[in-house]
């Protein structure tokens, strides 16, 4: 059964607010100010879809079933951030992809950033963060043959153009969001524990 069937969906109710864990950043750190960034207000309210237990539980026993492979894990559904009437909103969910990911993004030749040693792919409507999570234990091996994918769907307001300055936002929110994922995973390596910089690579550039 997928991880987002299982889940129980909770919400404060109130706009702007904030649920409880890795979904609920506070209004003032850098995750709550970038979020308000994305939205360009601050009049939305948090979803959690599940508990940071629950997302933790269920994230490596996908892993522990994948062992390496071709293919992506099937996405967890984490977060939701929406306006009232709900015609803008922010998905952000999880996923475990091949090592090799990243570096097939780039040969695809789409737009491809480094942000501070992960590696983030703006679309049209959403937004890619790829970084290493090392587990320890029988999980060891089989996150080091994967990575971690954050995907962030985005129906917001981005007016006709969406130029490298909104894309290095939505990507450094994302960012900030998988490395709260990565905390409460307990990745030992401790992947992104710097301030996000993105920057953009071509095909030639060396991260």
């Amino acid at each position: 059964m997928a991880l987002a069937l299982v889940a129980v969906s909770c919400s404060s109710g109130d706009p702007g607010s904030q649920v409880e864990g890795l979904c609920g950043p506070p209004a003032d750190s850098a995750a709550g100010k970038s979020l308000r960034e994305v939205f360009g207000t601050e009049d939305f309210r948090a979803e959690s879809i599940m508990s940071d237990e629950v997302f933790a539980e269920h994230f490596k026993k996908d892993l522990k079933e994948w062992q390496g492979g071709p293919n992506s894990t099937s996405p967890s559904f984490l977060c939701k951030y929406l306006t009232d009437d709900r015609d803008e909103r922010v998905v952000l969910s999880f996923a475990w992809s091949p090592a090799d990911t990243p570096m097939k993004r780039r040969a695809e030749g789409g737009k491809v950033y480094d942000v501070s040693g992960a590696t983030g792919s703006p679309g049209h409507l959403n937004a890619e963060l790829f970084a290493s999570c090392t587990l320890g234990g029988e999980l060891s091996g089989p996150s080091r043959k994967a990575v971690l994918r954050a995907d962030a769907t985005l129906t917001v307001d981005r007016g006709r153009n969406v130029d490298q300055a909104r894309e290095e936002e939505e990507l450094s929110f994302l960012y900030l969001m998988t490395r709260e994922a990565t905390e409460v995973l307990g990745c030992e390596n401790e992947p992104l524990a710097k301030d996000p910089a993105p920057k953009p690579l071509t095909t030639e550039s060396t991260p």
